[in-house]
């Protein structure tokens, strides 16, 4: 707990996350691990010398901005933790939302002799730092995991009109025995990997955060721990490369907003704006 406690007390903004690349790289150096850093500022980590990895990823970015020097995080009865803030007497968010998953993926990079980790910046502001990913580092990958999901019981497997996994990879890992449950979910960066052609199945699990985005955000210790063994049993009992090419979305009616295609928001947005125009004429 000492360790996610330590990366909640990391301040990292959107295009703010030097500190907490910095804290990441150190731990990488601390356990021998290889790893680069691009120019978008991710970081990706490769631990071992295997003809294919399991892959975790995570981003360093996080919605809050502190401007206090006397926030803090806090664990309760080693159950639960929470952000402080002295001087203005509240409640502040730790950033859980996605610090956790930045926790797990150490975790598994000190745990399991070969692993790939990919530690992402500004996916709060678009999923920048997976937009411009270098995709060639999950060419050897068995699969992709993210923990950035609220809650501790959804595995993501579809994002908007997007299959992000095969069926048989979700038969295989069991989610089930976990309390995990099959249901779709929001965008995070390994739906933009697969907007970028991914051709291996990605899943997003909840990870024991609570009202992220908020004041109000908390972990539960136990359904952080609780994720962590389901990607423990997954790396342990999924050992080939799983196959998923991903299918283009379809675009049924002028509008549908798609966050992962600018380009196709932009006319959709310009139609309607024409559109509104025309009928005050």
């Amino acid at each position: 707990m000492e360790k996610l406690i330590s990366l909640y007390n990391i301040a990292s903004p959107s295009g703010k996350e030097k500190q907490m690349a910095k804290f990441i790289i150190a731990e990488l150096n601390s356990m021998g691990i290889t790893y680069k850093k691009d120019r978008c500022g991710n970081v990706y980590a490769v631990k071992g010398n295997a003809k294919t990895y399991p892959c975790i990823v995570s981003h360093m970015d996080e919605v809050h901005r502190r401007k206090t020097g006397t926030y803090g995080a806090y664990a309760v009865d080693d159950k639960m933790i929470v952000g402080y803030d002295y001087l203005n007497r509240k409640m502040t968010g730790i950033g859980a939302d996605d610090k956790n998953g930045i926790w797990i993926c150490l975790k598994a990079l000190e745990n399991f002799k070969d692993m790939k980790c990919v530690f992402f910046v500004k996916e709060e502001i678009g999923c920048i730092g997976s937009g411009g990913a270098d995709m060639d580092f999950f060419s050897d990958c068995r699969y992709v995991i993210q923990c950035d999901r609220k809650g501790n019981s959804d595995i993501i497997t579809n994002i908007g009109m997007s299959e992000l996994c095969s069926r048989e990879f979700i038969e295989k890992i069991h989610p089930e025995r976990y309390g995990y449950t099959v249901c779709s979910g929001m965008t995070t960066d390994i739906h933009t990997l697969k907007t970028r052609g991914l051709g291996i199945s990605c899943i997003n699990l909840s990870c024991g955060y609570y009202n992220p985005h908020t004041d109000n955000e908390y972990t539960i210790w136990e359904d952080l721990l609780k994720c962590f063994r389901f990607v423990c049993y997954i790396v342990k009992t999924y050992q080939t490369v799983s196959i998923h090419i991903p299918k283009h979305r379809q675009y049924p009616r002028i509008g549908w907003f798609n966050d992962d295609d600018f380009y196709c928001s932009r006319l959709d947005y310009s139609y309607n704006k024409r559109l509104k125009k025309d009928r005050n004429t």
